[in-house]
């Protein structure tokens, strides 16, 4: 072996760990962290009294955050039937088979192009303890039906 191809072969792991060890990584680290989180199916036939006729579908990813937030993202699958549009999601206490009460407004922005909305909103250390063990539901309105469009539990 020349004296060439030995300083060559020495000079190139020299070359590559200091180029290496000089970059730097950022790391991001957060101070907020998920709770809890429901990805929840909402359809037209789980609204009680159940919209007949209507086979709109909408999936929802929920998370309860440990800064006391609730985040949201909402979106419908297809373009609502009867030219509706969708409206307001809140999320409310009761069980599959009855109707509650509003237990959250999600105050939802309106939904874009995709029929897509995301958000969050506040909420206080009891608020947070019931969405994790009380039974809840999350509803959409729309302009044709107010009183819900679509409906999932949140298990």
């Amino acid at each position: 072996m020349n004296l060439f191809t030995l300083k060559r072969h020495c000079l190139m792991p020299a070359l590559a760990l200091l180029f290496f060890s000089s970059c730097k990584k950022d790391t991001y680290t957060s101070d907020v962290f998920v709770k809890k989180q429901w990805k929840v199916d909402l359809s037209a036939t789980k609204v009680l009294p159940a919209i007949s006729g209507r086979t709109d579908h909408a999936v929802a990813m929920v998370y309860l955050m440990d800064n006391m937030e609730v985040h949201y993202d909402i979106y419908f699958d297809k373009t609502l039937e009867n030219n509706d549009a969708p409206g307001n999601a809140k999320i409310y206490l009761g069980t599959e088979t009855t109707s509650g009460t509003v237990f959250i407004d999600l105050k939802t922005p309106a939904f874009n192009a995709n029929r897509e909305t995301s958000g969050s909103v506040a909420v206080d250390a009891a608020t947070a303890s019931k969405l994790q063990s009380e039974k809840i539901y999350l509803q959409i309105s729309s302009t044709q039906q107010p009183n819900g469009l679509v409906r999932g539990q949140l298990n």
